[in-house]
């Protein structure tokens, strides 16, 4: 990697042990000793030194382009007792200003689906595998151009993400999971406690429609009962975010009629038979067998597109991490790993580059976790977020909801039905917005949150519109209003 200027400013000697970082790091003590929940995390006995993120610098990674920016993976241990310890990706923005640029935290779906794979290779990052999986290209809408970012694998059986206890592996549901990645951010800010005083954010898609909420609200609460160091917690933004299982899978139920995707007969049955409050997306493992044979009938009107992005091409894979479908079984993974993705595997498998990534000791890589999803709480995922929502809305967050209308898993109509359900204030009415002097989708902002649209986007918005997503983006971590077209 070319040395630049910034790098060495950043490195000179002393230098990031400024007296700021070293108070960032106090508080930090402060936090952990004072407020941190959590059993034998981040304690004396901490596998985290103060400031070493230096030693997680990611170099002569297999096939890399050269860039003007720093990246960094490793892990950061989140419960020394069970041997628990969480994954992660940073990233520093290309711009020169790096260090003043908001610092944002990105979370996939499943659950158990990697950001690493998904997010950080397939999205939004500044690399992308090639297609014979031994090597990275760069991408040209990557969001480290506006702000610097980290790909964290949450939970623990996720991608590279571990525990060394197995009786973990039976307890996963979002409050726990949101403490372990509390935990991350606080070890994560010991490792580069010059990023302390950015402002943070969370961004996530699907299933982070329960991730980032929950974690939101552990972040509120122990700012609030913290005496020392607090996140600089500024808002958060979610994709197609699975969040009250009766108005997402009434909304796309009503999203498959409306596109024409299946019959009205077959529709009818669905909406007079299933059970939307108490079940993943319009779940097949119905007790009532007329509905499961509506949705037996809407599984085979479906099964040959993407459901993911119902107009875009479907892409076939015989890749062991995809669900075979079973529409609805592959679409109970809100947020599963993308099929057209299969070079990303066959990458982060190779032993050199596990090794440019600092892990622990070589591992068998996937993209989404059976494991995970197989033993997260059922009640939890069906769980509604709209008193979350009603208690974070108090707290003068940046709030975002945006939604690519072409998603037929966590759908747009959906969507709309929960957000009325919180009776917000419209503050500014429904218009569309301008991308490149094109509608990139419609908008409408409320008291505390604002709800975008992206047209011709499915499940996955930065993959099927990059262009727009990181418009969008852009305009979030500003604090301003998408442009009317």
């Amino acid at each position: 990697m070319p040395s630049r200027r910034r790098y060495h400013h950043r490195h000179s000697q002393g230098e990031w042990r400024t007296a700021a970082n070293a108070l960032a790091v106090v508080g930090l003590w402060l936090l952990v000793g004072s407020s941190c929940r959590h059993n034998g995390i981040l304690g004396s006995e901490a596998a985290v030194s103060d400031g070493d993120g230096e030693s997680d610098e990611v170099t002569g990674l297999l096939g890399q382009p050269q860039v003007s920016f720093k990246h960094y993976a490793g892990y950061v241990t989140v419960s020394e007792s069970h041997g628990r310890a969480l994954f992660y990706w940073f990233f520093e923005s290309s711009q020169k200003n790096y260090s003043q640029m908001p610092l944002v935290l990105w979370l996939n779906g499943g659950p158990g689906c990697s950001s690493v794979g998904n997010g950080a290779l397939g999205e939004m990052g500044p690399f992308f595998t090639n297609d014979s999986g031994t090597g990275l290209t760069l991408n040209k809408h990557a969001w480290n151009r506006a702000a610097n970012i980290i790909f964290l694998e949450s939970p623990y059986g996720t991608g590279f993400s571990y525990s060394n206890t197995s009786s973990d592996y039976e307890q996963l549901n979002d409050e726990p999971v949101a403490e372990d990645a509390h935990a991350f951010l606080i070890g994560w800010f010991r490792k580069f406690p010059e990023y302390a005083k950015n402002d943070f954010y969370l961004v996530g898609e699907s299933y982070a429609g329960h991730y980032i909420p929950t974690l939101a609200r552990v972040i509120v609460r122990e700012n609030r009962a913290s005496t020392g160091f607090q996140i600089n917690f500024k808002g958060f933004a979610i994709g197609n975010p699975w969040t009250d299982a009766y108005s997402d899978n009434l909304g796309t139920t009503e999203f498959y009629f409306s596109h024409s995707l299946i019959s009205e007969e077959t529709y009818n049955t669905i909406r007079s038979n299933c059970d939307f409050k108490n079940s993943l997306p319009v779940d097949a493992g119905s007790t009532n067998a007329t509905c499961n044979s509506a949705v037996s009938e809407a599984d085979m009107d479906m099964s040959k597109i993407d459901i993911y992005n119902i107009y875009g091409p479907a892409c076939n894979s015989n890749n062991s991490i995809v669900l075979k479908r079973g529409l609805y079984e592959m679409s109970l993974l809100v947020g599963a790993y993308n099929p057209c993705l299969d070079s990303v595997t066959p990458y982060l498998n190779l032993p050199s580059v596990q090794a440019a990534l600092h892990i622990s000791s070589p591992r068998s890589w996937v993209g989404c976790s059976s494991v995970v999803f197989r033993n997260y709480s059922k009640s939890d995922m069906v769980n509604s977020m709209i008193p979350v929502y009603q208690e974070l809305l108090k707290e003068n967050l940046r709030i975002w909801i945006y939604s690519g209308d072409t998603d037929g898993v966590v759908s747009t109509l959906g969507t709309r039905r929960w957000i009325k359900e919180l009776n917000l204030t419209v503050q500014t009415p429904w218009y569309a917005w301008d991308y490149n002097n094109q509608v990139g989708g419609w908008t409408q902002e409320y008291d505390g949150l604002t709800f975008v649209t992206v047209r011709g986007a499915g499940h996955l918005v930065p993959f099927v519109q990059p262009g727009p997503a990181f418009a969008l983006f852009g305009t979030f971590l500003a604090g301003q209003s998408l442009p009317k077209f």
